[in-house]
C-alpha cells in the first residue's frame, strides 16, 4: 500500500457468525447432558425442572455474548441463579473441563479456544462474586 491509497476495510465478524447458531445449540445441549451424567455436577441439576427451557436460555446467553441477537429480552441472572447452589471451586474446574471437552467435540480448536476464553472470564467473575476466588 502506498501513501494516498485508501486503506482496505477490515470486515468484523462476530464469533457467533463464525460458530453458527446450530453449533451453539449442539454444544449447549451436549454439555448439559455431560454435566448431568457427571458424578460431581449431576446433583446440581437434579431438581432443575424444565431442562429444555434452561438449555434454550443458555444457548441465547452464549449467542448474545458472542455478538448475536435474540428475539426479545431474556432474563440472564447468572449470579443470582448460581448463588443458592453452594458451588465450590472444584465444581467450576469440572465445569470448565467438561465445557472444553464439549467444545473440542464440535468446533475447530481455534474457535473452541475463543469460546473457552469467554467461559474462563465468566467463570472467574462468578467465582469472585461468589467468594470462591481463593478456594
Amino acid at each position: 500500500m502506498q501513501i494516498g491509497e485508501p486503506t482496505p476495510r477490515r470486515k468484523l465478524e462476530p464469533l457467533c457468525d463464525k460458530i453458527g447458531r446450530d453449533n451453539v445449540e449442539r454444544v449447549v445441549h451436549d454439555f448439559y447432558g455431560r454435566l448431568q451424567a457427571d458424578e460431581m455436577m449431576g446433583p446440581f441439576f437434579a431438581n432443575m425442572g424444565d431442562f429444555g427451557a434452561h438449555e434454550s436460555l443458555i444457548a441465547d446467553y452464549w449467542w448474545t455474548v458472542m455478538g448475536g441477537k435474540v428475539d426479545g429480552p431474556r432474563p440472564f441472572d447468572m449470579l443470582g441463579k448460581h448463588q443458592a447452589l453452594n458451588l465450590h471451586s472444584a465444581a467450576f474446574d469440572t465445569w470448565l473441563r467438561i465445557f472444553e471437552e464439549t467444545l473440542l467435540t464440535y468446533l475447530p480448536p481455534e474457535l473452541a479456544q475463543r469460546w473457552l476464553q469467554m467461559a474462563l472470564g465468566i467463570g472467574d467473575t462468578m467465582k469472585r462474586h461468589l467468594g470462591l476466588q481463593n478456594n
